[in-house]
């Protein structure tokens, strides 16, 4: 049960990281080249869409690496640290949605940023999102590994 769990992990945390990645590497330097109005049209549609493909997928590389490590916490203590790392690092994810992105993204919607104060604030959006994709590049790598290594010790 364990190495299944380690594997389902790694397969999600790998899918978040790339969806991630795809997001920072093409839409946002897209959505940062756009003048103010059409960058609100467009956030208009694609934000919410954003939103519906995002959420289930951060809630899954959540809440599977924290039942993960929980698991082998129990049941597998010697391989604790490697999972630990990855709900840490996956927690620590989730925490740039309410210490950044929320207020972010309501703003976007709102249109309540001036064309000066858009591109600034998505200039910043950027960075942060960036620091994001690198934890959740990170998670990914150390979930593998956290994997391979309950899987040789079984």
């Amino acid at each position: 049960m364990i190495e299944v769990l380690t594997i389902a992990t790694a397969t999600i945390l790998g899918l978040f990281a790339g969806g991630m990645l795809t997001e920072a590497l093409l839409l946002v330097p897209y959505f940062r080249s756009l003048p103010a109005e059409e960058f609100y049209r467009q956030h208009h549609d694609f934000g919410p869409r954003l939103y519906r493909f995002y959420s289930p997928l951060t809630i899954a590389a959540t809440l599977l690496p924290l039942t993960t490590a929980i698991v082998v916490a129990i049941f597998d203590p010697r391989n604790y640290g490697p999972s630990a790392l990855v709900a840490l690092l996956s927690l620590s994810i989730l925490c740039t949605y309410f210490l950044y992105f929320r207020a972010a993204n309501l703003s976007f919607a709102q249109q309540r940023l001036t064309a000066i104060e858009l591109k600034r604030e998505l200039g910043r959006w950027s960075a942060v999102h960036n620091f994001r994709t690198t934890l959740a590049i990170a998670s990914a790598v150390v979930s593998i590994f956290a994997a391979i290594k309950v899987a040789s010790n079984s």
